[in-house]
Order: C-alpha cells, then structure tokens, then sequence
C-alpha cells in the first residue's frame, strides 16, 4: 500500500533510508562514511520534508512496517523549466528490491506530479550505479546528457541525471 507520509513515520524513514544507502552504495561511497551514517539525523531531515508543502513524501507499506519511501518536489536544478518535477529520493528496504515496491512508488510520484502540472520528472542517479540505472530505464527514465559531481559530504559522487516525459 502506497500512501503520503505523516510526521508519524520520519524515524522509520530515516532507518530505511540508512538501511538502503548502507546497500545500495557500498562501492560507491567509502565505508568509514556508509557506517557512520545517523538514523536520527536522517529523522529530522525526513520530517522537515514531509512538513514543506511543495514536497510528497510517499510511504509504501507491508504490514505495520515500511519498505519504501520516495520524494517529489520541484526540480532543484538551476535548468529546470517550472513544468519539471523532480524524484529526490526514492529507497526500497534491500530485502525487497525487484519486488514491484520501488516501481509503485514511481507510478504513485507520476500520479503526483500531474495536480503540480509537471510534464516532465528527473532524478540523478550515481554514475556507475548499474542496478539503479536499469531500474530507473525500466520505468521510462531516459538519461538526458547531464552530469555532476557532489562533494558535499566530503568525498566525490559523480551523478548522472535522468528525465521522463509523463504527459504526451
């Protein structure tokens, strides 16, 4: 079951969330960082998400727990027309990828996307992250030639991003 997050749901988000990079990215960022990674730190970033009125925080649930969350908001990038909206986020608890949760959460952000009149949705995605890339390809995501390189958190990501039509 997909659904909008409530402030209710910030800490189990910020868990999945640390849960899913410590899987996803072991590779891709070094591990001294992956293992430091906070939960309650993620909380508080979560909850303020949820709060803003231009972003949907979506939950998908099993049971009492959740497995998935993805965000949507506006496009954040300097190029991006106001018809752009843009998946911030999108995390699936490893032990269900390839399951459909991550593809429902996907279609529930398009559904989203139409009453903020988005025509188009981008992402960014690390470069190199095979898996990721497949998936987000499989759900109509096509790269669009932009790249750039993160050091925010103090060591280099290098991003791909990628854009989907979802209004003819």
């Amino acid at each position: 079951m997909i659904r909008t997050a409530t402030a209710s749901d910030a800490d189990e988000i910020a868990r999945l969330h640390v849960k899913t990079w410590q899987a996803a990215y072991r590779g891709h960022m070094p591990d001294a960082h992956l293992g430091g990674l906070d939960p309650s730190k993620r909380a508080a970033m979560w909850s303020k998400a949820i709060q803003q009125a231009d972003t949907v925080v979506l939950v998908a649930g099993a049971g009492e727990a959740l497995v998935g969350v993805c965000s949507l908001l506006a496009s954040r990038d300097t190029d991006a027309a106001p018809h752009v909206g843009e998946i911030a986020a999108i995390y699936v608890d490893p032990s269900l990828w390839r399951s459909g949760i991550g593809r429902s959460l996907v279609d529930a952000a398009t559904a989203a996307a139409f009453p903020r009149h988005f025509v188009e949705l981008t992402l960014w995605v690390l470069t190199g992250n095979v898996a990721a890339c497949a998936f987000y390809e499989s759900c109509g995501f096509e790269v669009d030639g932009h790249t750039k390189l993160d050091e925010r958190l103090g060591f280099a990501i290098h991003e791909t991003r990628y854009r989907r039509r979802i209004v003819p």
